[in-house]
């Protein structure tokens, strides 16, 4: 495990994230994609997501957790991509609730993060997240959920679905023509099978949200580790 944390910059913790995820046509998906990234599917389908949690013991590598940043609540619409062999994660957006936060991850990693005003309660197992978007200029997004798992918890197996949707090891941004690359480990994740219920949602109306396709898994917990961005521009 050492040799895997080697390089790392950022060490986080996720909690109860729900994935919610539904299929979408490939042809569509690359209308809203960079040039350089082109969909990434499964048996033909490809996939959009977005992703709930809890964000806690945010630091840097070799100081103390963040200053008043150690902790968020965080939102994020995602779909998955190819460059070249490379599979990743693409993020259309992530909305997230301390402004410190956005602006660290806006600025060291250019990620399309937004301000916005979120909350968090849990009822047994049933979690309650809500988010309404207040970031300056950015389109209205609010989102307000209840999850809870409804099975065991297991690893996603090589071939499946769920492990194709959750275990991905980095992530692409495009910035000013060129691809760049941010590295993410972490053990596999916990899943469980979900139940949810969306109460309010502006936020995936751009991205042909189909509640009948929709899919959920929970994970209660995850450390992750994150590098630096990189440079993969083919040349």
């Amino acid at each position: 495990m050492k040799s895997r944390k080697n390089g790392w910059i950022m060490k986080q913790t996720w909690e109860n994230l729900l994935f919610l995820h539904w299929p979408v046509e490939a042809s569509w998906l690359q209308s809203l994609l960079p040039p350089k990234l082109e969909p990434d599917t499964f048996n033909g389908r490809a996939w959009i997501g977005i992703v709930s949690f809890e964000m806690n013991h945010i630091r840097f590598r070799g100081l103390p957790p963040v200053p008043y940043a150690s902790r968020l609540l965080e939102l994020n619409v995602r779909t998955y991509v190819k460059y070249g062999n490379k599979q990743g994660v693409y993020f259309f957006s992530l909305d997230a609730s301390h402004n410190l936060g956005v602006s660290i991850a806006r600025n060291i990693f250019h990620l399309p993060y937004f301000r916005a005003t979120m909350s968090v309660s849990i009822d047994a197992e049933r979690v309650n997240f809500s988010s309404h978007r207040t970031h300056k200029g950015a389109r209205e997004a609010d989102y307000q959920l209840t999850y809870r798992p409804i099975s065991d918890p297991y690893e996603a197996q090589g071939g499946n679905l769920d492990y194709w949707l959750t275990e991905r090891d980095r992530l692409f941004i495009v910035r000013k023509g060129k691809v760049f690359q941010g590295k993410i480990k972490h053990k596999k994740w916990p899943l469980q099978q979900a139940d949810n219920d969306v109460l309010l949602d502006s936020l995936s109306q751009p991205y042909k949200y189909q509640k009948d396709e929709a899919i959920a898994h929970f994970s209660k917990s995850v450390t992750t580790y994150l590098w630096p961005l990189q440079n993969v521009t083919h040349t």
